[in-house]
């Protein structure tokens, strides 16, 4: 019942912005404007986006196990496991390693 009342992942943020993004194309529509004209468009600002990210990212050296397990702490730290996240997260990241 917790994660129905706030999950903390970003689930709620990302369905606002869905709906404001429908919203926004929906008045475009109706100014007249293609909606093949604003689906291009929509892919262009996903390349912007990616490309912005890409200048944020911060590289991760897989050799550096703390690091990866306080990534991996601080994912869960939404999550309903976030209790467990002490003994998750090391277990998480000696999975991934194990078939990278």
């Amino acid at each position: 019942k917790a994660q129905d009342i706030e999950a903390g992942d970003g689930t709620t943020s990302v369905v606002v912005l869905a709906g404001a993004l429908l919203n926004s194309c929906q008045n475009l529509l109706s100014k007249g404007i293609h909606a093949t004209s604003i689906s291009e468009n929509f892919g262009k600002a996903a390349v912007k986006a990616v490309e912005i990210l890409e200048k944020m990212a911060i590289p991760v050296d897989l050799e550096d196990k703390g690091s990866l397990v306080k990534a991996c702490t601080t994912s869960l730290s939404s999550k309903v496991v976030s209790q467990y996240s002490d003994f998750l997260s090391p277990l998480s990241v000696d999975a991934v390693l194990s078939i990278i």
